[in-house]
């Protein structure tokens, strides 16, 4: 059971970057995990309110990324920088809210891409695991019913 749930977040998570990348013109939008916990700089005109915390930030304000955290890619930022958004809903206070936009250094978002790519890449070995030890019945339960 284990290992059908496991690939079952492996799957999923490899779904989300095709899709997300399928439903845009701009090849340059791709996913990456925050390389460490960090305050940015909140850049959302009109700024963001953070529903856990019931409080507005405002356009230059600080919030904190955790570590780990799920983050787009939307454009290049400052000089030497990324343009992000986080791209997960808050679930912990003092955070900052779902879609803030922040600008990353190059090497921080370097790393954070490379920690996305490596998980992605774990996830597809998974679901090869787990089509080769189900067999014909990945075939039956992946297969379109018509």
């Amino acid at each position: 059971m284990k290992l059908a749930y496991g690939a079952l977040g492996a799957f999923s998570l490899v779904a989300l970057s095709v899709t997300a990348r399928a439903q845009t013109q701009d090849a340059g939008i791709e996913f990456a995990f925050m390389p460490r916990t960090m305050t940015v700089t909140l850049l959302n005109e009109g700024g963001k309110y953070v529903a856990i915390d019931l409080k507005h930030i405002a356009k230059g304000e600080n919030c904190r990324m955790s570590e780990g955290a799920t983050i787009a890619r939307v454009g290049q930022g400052d000089r030497g920088m990324v343009r992000v958004r986080y791209a997960a809903g808050q679930v912990s206070s003092g955070g900052c809210p779902f879609m803030s936009t922040f600008d990353l250094p190059e090497a921080e978002y370097a790393l954070a891409r490379a920690s996305f790519t490596a998980k992605k890449e774990e996830a597809w070995k998974k679901v090869d695991e787990v089509k080769k030890d189900l067999g014909t019945k990945w075939e039956e339960l992946t297969s379109k019913k018509n």
